[in-house]
């Protein structure tokens, strides 16, 4: 009977220990937190703490470069975008963002038609014609006058034989329909269309697209890699948007031309002289900043905006009104100013990107 009554006993203690532990919270994990004076969201990287919970005046970044001021953050302008000429329609609609926002973005469609300058002219059409008859062609961070010498001369400047875009009397061989700058610029290029200077027209093509762009961009504590597009990304790697950003006049900036698949067909696909050319299926976009678009001049001789990224961050040209480029560009051409806020500067068209990366969340 004692022995009964000792086992009953035992049992209800480690039933009441049980019950005990399975009521116990799981232990915290400290975490580093870094002091927010100014209150902006960003911390302090030289003054943190280890807590298990949030201290109050600190945040779990170190992206502060001065707290002893607001951090400047400049909601996307839609008025800024032209819409007056019908290509581009704006809404506001609520989104997510890539690191799990719950926020509101601009709805951007646009037509890829831009009215505030000229497109094209892409291809010559004779090997005596000038440059004013062709447009650029980068390749290898140099970029060259797409003119009918350059067309004529292609065997010799790629220094192979197989080289020939143009006929006995001096035509250049180059897209005519829109079948053929459907079929021409397939990447498993038919030879028939070998030899040929790309050239897709915007007439040919009916594009719209939609975009989502931030309202209230913020900014991350690492950057983001943007894709190159099938043919250049590296597979099993995760990569941000293929899309740059959006000229005001609602053409995207879009990712590297991939030129060595490009040359493997023995052709070119010029850009204009705003750094655009057409695709079959987005129709025309930019390649580069040429200085042709709509640009918002800088009262303090800033770089001019000409656009925003898909982050919802400004895009600004290379160069102030001096001719001078930033020095304190982070690795996306990031920095900030208490302006402006944090935005980017473009690369030029010869470097054949815009950005390489981001430094906020994008909707998607």
């Amino acid at each position: 009977m004692k022995n009964q009554l000792k086992y009953a006993l035992l049992l209800l203690l480690s039933l009441q220990l049980l019950w005990a532990c399975g009521d116990d919270e799981p232990l915290c994990e400290d975490t580093l937190w870094y002091e927010d004076t100014d209150a902006d969201g960003l911390g302090n990287p030289a003054i943190s703490k280890t807590a298990c919970e949030q201290p109050t005046g600190y945040v779990d970044n170190s992206l502060d470069n001065d707290d002893t001021s607001p951090y400047v953050v400049n909601e996307v302008d839609e008025t800024l975008f032209i819409t007056t000429d019908g290509n581009v329609t704006i809404n506001r609609v609520p989104c997510t963002l890539s690191d799990g926002t719950e926020t509101e973005c601009f709805e951007i469609v646009s037509k890829h038609t831009p009215t505030d300058h000229q497109m094209g002219p892409w291809c010559p059409e004779h090997i005596s014609d000038g440059p004013e008859d062709g447009g650029l062609w980068m390749d290898n961070g140099v970029l060259y006058d797409v003119d009918g010498p350059f067309i004529e001369n292609l065997a010799v400047f790629y220094n192979d034989t197989s080289w020939k875009m143009h006929d006995a009397n001096g035509n250049v061989y180059r897209f005519t329909t829109q079948q053929e700058c459907e079929q021409g610029a397939d990447p498993n290029i038919e030879d028939q269309y070998m030899n040929m200077c790309a050239q897709c027209l915007p007439s040919w093509v009916n594009a719209q697209e939609r975009y989502l762009i931030p309202v209230r961009p913020t900014i991350q504590a690492n950057s983001t890699t943007l894709g190159d597009g099938p043919t250049l990304d590296q597979a099993g790697v995760s990569y941000g948007p293929l899309v740059r950003g959006l000229a005001f006049n609602g053409v995207r900036f879009d990712h590297p031309a991939d030129v060595n698949t490009i040359l493997a067909g023995y052709q070119i696909a010029p850009v204009d002289d705003a750094g655009g050319h057409v695709n079959n299926r987005l129709g025309y976009h930019y390649h580069g900043d040429m200085g042709l678009t709509t640009r918002i001049a800088q009262a303090d001789g800033h770089a001019p905006m000409i656009g925003y990224a898909l982050d919802g961050h400004g895009l600004y040209a290379q160069y102030d009104v001096n001719g001078n480029e930033p020095t304190d560009l982070d690795e996306c051409r990031g920095h900030y100013d208490e302006i402006r806020g944090y935005h980017y500067h473009v690369m030029p068209l010869e470097n054949n990107e815009i950005l390489e990366c981001y430094h906020g969340a994008w909707a998607e």
